[in-house]
């Protein structure tokens, strides 16, 4: 992986976030642990095995597009403070990923405006060929949403507010 400070997301703390793609406490997780590489941009480099595949030594599409959401998501977080929900999640599969191989995923926000944040991310295996493109579109997350969706006691709510009711601008 290129060079780069490795980032300790502030939320894994929150005993009531076991998110899928980067809590280390989640059994069945990812436990992606990002970098913010010297360019700006994020990255998280993934090693996949045969638990997430689909066909045999092939990883599932839907676990690789659980890669991408999660980065471009943390990267959003970590740039503007803000926890969001995705909208849109666009890919072109370019080649299939392989279980057991290292391969880096590299997200950067874009633009923001209209409410939504938008963000690129690619995926490239060890021999530096870029097997996924995405894009995506996020929407913050406003306080009235995360208390009725998230299940948040006052407590738990009141520890993680400050994530909600951002604005975007335009762009």
């Amino acid at each position: 992986m290129s060079p780069g400070v490795e980032i300790e997301l502030p939320w894994h703390a929150e005993p009531s976030f076991n998110c899928f793609g980067c809590s280390p406490h989640n059994p069945i997780g990812l436990k992606l642990r990002l970098r913010r590489l010297d360019n700006g941009d994020y990255a998280t480099e993934t090693v996949f095995s045969a638990d997430y595949a689909s066909y045999p030594g092939i990883v599932h599409g839907g676990i690789v597009h659980v890669l991408l959401d999660e980065v471009m998501g943390d990267t959003l977080a970590l740039v503007h403070g803000m926890l969001a929900f995705s909208v849109t999640l666009r890919s072109k599969m370019l080649l299939p990923l392989r279980v057991g191989l290292p391969y880096l995923t590299t997200a950067r926000i874009t633009g923001q405006g209209n409410g939504v944040v938008h963000t690129e991310a690619e995926i490239t295996g060890p021999d530096g060929e870029v097997h996924v493109m995405a894009g995506g579109t996020f929407q913050p997350i406003r306080s009235e949403q995360a208390k009725n969706l998230m299940e948040l006691d006052e407590a738990a709510f009141g520890r993680v507010q400050h994530y909600f009711d951002h604005r975007t601008g335009e762009s």
